[in-house]
């Protein structure tokens, strides 16, 4: 016999505190009181009653109680290889049922159902059996039990999901259940069509020693073609101030059985725009071009169809369409055409995104202005106390706000708005002019020229610039050669302020007319603005960041609409993170359930290539060659955890101490009484 935690051995010390209690117990005796015990004569007296155990049959029943609890709490267990545990040959088997979308071809999930629930008949009344259905994740239906009833049950509500093919987080959840498990033998049950493109070598997916792994391929028996879609891409032209696109939809066939009669339909906020016929060769791929069409508003939903075949899950890829919006911006100056001219040129080149200028002057700055405007440039001005609470109320809603300092920029103090303090201009005519440098390669503005030859800040004279200093919450983007900040970036309310220590004209420096000024003013202006290309489309499988893009100037409340209609609430703390897991529309819904974005989200087209793997590479992988055999025949030794948990010694022991209890207090009554 051994014990899993004999440091409560250290409690036996306790057995003496029956003992103590039986020698020092007093008799009650009955309190005669006198007026005055000066007559009395004291006579030392010894209780020789107090000094010896009179209750035996009491302490003994004391001690027991307390050693079998002690030892109840060490969790004894038997060493002997003849000792009988519960279910000796039972099973812990874990059923790995693959749910990919290319288990739909053909009739390949009826035949993976009818393949799990034959192993699941298999089971005994010993066995226990868990359901793990996986595609690119894992998911546990039903865990460790002997039901096989409720394990079929399970098998036959599921059905193929939009995700791809991944092993790897199936056998590692495999793994877990199986670690969890006493049964003297486990094994894995993998059903599937074992995909090449899903199994890619992954560590960690090693199952615990003596595990059986049992593969069990399906391969449909209908000898049918598949063709798959495989990604769409456009073409945008502009006809009397309308923008016309042209989708050109790639197709593959990567079976060896060809597809006849198929034909593609392009369908634009739900209405057919145009169908064409589809001849794809086996193993080759093609593409196909559809007609113009115009398209008028934000969030145009768009799908290309496949007409029916082996696979329905790749045979329509969703996209969404919005016209190109330009990036409206407002630059105020002084009215000076020269002082504008190369900013001008500058904003006027650019298709993605386009940029739209309107040139004021401070006093004529509007409202209006500024509630159409992405970004305002202030072009070496000055700016007076009204004008620059109104722009700090923009930056703080989510504008952008773009600051060049020349002679003429003056920002009041009594407005907290600037990413630092303007001081007093800084002469470099004479002598060296000053350079550029310590750029934060990292930053969104500069990250274009992180690569060789992408141009260089360094070689641009800069002959005036304002010292400024940085404020506290500032982050400096650039530096010039004495240490002041060239281009700092503050972050105020929903917006961002930015502030280049000089001109944008060649009064100061000749950055204008080098390079690196066209990127540097459209990166400045895309960041300012919050600009983001819209992805046409996303992969199941990939995370939906409900919160990029522009900053939200309405705090209502959002929900996301799901292609199959459920509504998830977002703006809660991690919420606007979410998994792509159906196929479809996904809709986020703002203020009045106004529908503020649409995602189209399609599977990955790799999940169609249907060539299959060996499965003995992944038994390879997962318990090491010839491990299956040996585990199948010989079982798996079970732990000292295990053996104990199966004997369950502690328990009766337990329960024979609280019954020892039981008896001392009759016992201790009884005495009482007489």
């Amino acid at each position: 016999m051994s014990f899993l935690a004999p440091l409560f051995f250290a409690a036996l010390a306790a057995l003496a505190i029956p003992v103590l209690l039986h020698l020092t117990q007093r008799e009650k005796k009955q309190i005669v009181h006198f007026p005055s015990l000066m007559f009395v004569r004291r006579i030392p007296y010894q209780s020789v009653r107090r000094r010896k155990i009179q209750n035996w049959l009491l302490l003994m029943v004391r001690m027991a109680a307390l050693a079998l609890i002690i030892l109840a709490f060490a969790r004894p267990l038997l060493d002997r290889a003849d000792v009988p545990t519960a279910g000796a040959d039972a099973r812990e088997v874990v059923f790995l049922v693959d749910t990919s979308y290319s288990m739909g071809f053909g009739n390949r999930w009826p035949e993976a159902q009818a393949a799990a629930r034959d192993q699941i008949n298999r089971l005994t009344a010993s066995d226990r059996g868990s359901v793990v259905l996986f595609g690119s994740g894992a998911d546990i239906q039903l865990r460790s039990t002997s039901e096989r009833s409720r394990l079929a049950a399970t098998v036959d509500s599921a059905a193929p999901s939009p995700s791809s093919t991944r092993f790897s987080p199936a056998l590692k959840v495999a793994g877990s259940i199986l670690a969890d498990s006493t049964l003297p033998r486990r094994e894995v049950v993998i059903i599937s069509d074992f995909q090449r493109g899903g199994w890619r070598g992954e560590e960690g997916a090693k199952l615990p020693e003596g595990t059986t792994l049992t593969p069990v391929p399906i391969q449909s028996t209908a000898n049918r073609g598949n063709l798959s879609v495989t990604g769409v891409t456009f073409t945008r032209t502009s006809f009397s101030d309308q923008q016309r696109i042209v989708v050109t939809a790639g197709v593959s066939n990567r079976t060896d059985q060809s597809v006849a009669g198929s034909t593609m339909t392009l369908e634009v906020g739900g209405i057919s725009v145009g169908t064409k016929p589809v001849v794809v060769e086996p193993g080759t791929s093609g593409s196909v071009a559809f007609d113009a069409f115009t398209i008028s508003g934000r969030n145009t939903r768009a799908s290309v169809r496949l007409s029916e075949d082996a696979l329905a899950a790749d045979n329509s890829f969703n996209f969404v369409l919005s016209p190109i919006e330009p990036v409206h911006i407002t630059v105020v100056d002084r009215g000076n055409a020269a002082s504008g001219l190369y900013l001008t040129r500058v904003l006027s080149i650019g298709e993605s995104p386009k940029f739209e200028a309107v040139f004021r002057q401070g006093d004529a700055l509007s409202d209006e202005d500024l509630r159409r405007s992405a970004v305002v440039v202030l072009n070496d001005v000055e700016v007076g106390v009204p004008l620059a609470r109104r722009l700090a109320r923009y930056v703080e809603q989510g504008g952008g706000l773009f600051v060049a300092t020349g002679s003429r920029a003056r920002w009041p103090q009594e407005v907290d708005a600037l990413p630092g303090t303007v001081g007093p201009p800084v002469d470099r005519t004479r002598g060296d002019a000053a350079r550029v440098g310590a750029l934060e390669y990292g930053h969104p503005v500069f990250e274009p020229f992180r690569a060789p030859r992408s141009g260089d800040f360094s070689s641009i004279p800069v002959y005036g610039y304002r010292n400024v200093t940085a404020a506290k919450d500032a982050q400096v983007l650039a530096r010039f050669d004495a240490g002041t900040p060239a281009v700092l970036e503050r972050r105020l309310g929903r917006g961002r302020v930015m502030l280049w220590a000089s001109t944008l004209d060649v009064s100061w420096s000749d950055l204008p007319t080098k390079p690196v000024f066209l990127p540097f003013i459209h990166q400045s202006v895309r960041h300012l603005a919050g600009y983001t290309e819209p992805d046409p489309w996303l992969t199941v499988g990939q995370v939906l960041n409900a919160s990029a893009g522009p900053a939200r100037i309405s705090d209502s409340p959002r929900v996301l609409l799901t292609p199959s209609g459920r509504r998830l609430p977002l703006d809660d703390e991690g919420s606007d993170v979410l998994e792509l897991t159906e196929q479809g529309f996904y809709e986020i819904r703002g203020e009045a359930n106004q529908t503020e974005t649409v995602v189209a989200a399609n599977v990955d087209p790799a999940e169609a290539d249907l060539t299959p793997m060996d499965p003995r590479e992944i038994t390879a992988a997962a318990v090491g060659a010839g491990a299956e055999e040996q585990g199948a025949q010989n079982g798996v030794p079970l732990t000292p955890e295990a053996r104990e948990k199966n004997q369950r010694l502690w328990w009766y022991l337990l329960i024979v101490g609280i019954l020892v209890l039981g008896v001392d207090t009759l016992l201790s009554n009884r005495m009482a009484k007489a």
